[in-house]
């Protein structure tokens, strides 16, 4: 078979992955790279991605219905950064960086790069969806006296 008839592997850039998963969290980048794993065959780290694509829907919904009983500080502005740089490096250590190297080693620059519009478009929905639903959380509380205004940090 000659190069020229050769359909490459169609992959979203892992680094990429990485880097836009920063902007929508690791749920972004594990999704993508649980697709592009499947795509490679590979189905132990297709089922990797998938149980870090629910630890990250765990860690945001824990993080949204705790944060308004968190304990005030004068770091109680940086605790969802904080925490959420943890998970976001746990992630890049132990699963999407693997990726970059296996890409690379496997294909090298040599596959069909996938178009980034689509997934951009359902990051940025997905962020505007969470948004949504915290500020409806936190109305909720109030609304209903779970919290008093005096709680929720400007």
């Amino acid at each position: 078979m000659n190069k020229s008839s050769h359909l490459p592997i169609a992959l979203w850039n892992p680094l990429w992955t990485i880097i836009w998963s920063f902007l929508f969290t690791p749920i972004f980048g594990a999704f993508l790279q649980r697709t592009n794993w499947s795509d490679m065959g590979e189905a132990d780290e297709t089922s990797t991605c998938g149980l870090w694509v629910f630890l990250g829907f765990v860690y945001m919904g824990g993080y949204l219905f705790a944060e308004p009983w968190l304990p005030e500080s004068e770091f109680s502005e940086f605790y969802f950064f904080g925490s959420y740089l943890i998970v976001y490096i746990l992630w890049i250590v132990t699963s999407g960086w693997k990726q970059v190297k296996a890409v690379k080693e496997r294909y090298g620059d040599d596959y069909h790069h996938k178009l980034w519009g689509k997934p951009i478009m359902l990051g940025a929905a997905g962020l505007l969806l969470w948004m949504a639903i915290s500020l409806t959380y936190i109305i909720g509380l109030l609304a209903s006296g779970i919290i008093s205004a005096d709680i929720v940090k400007p």
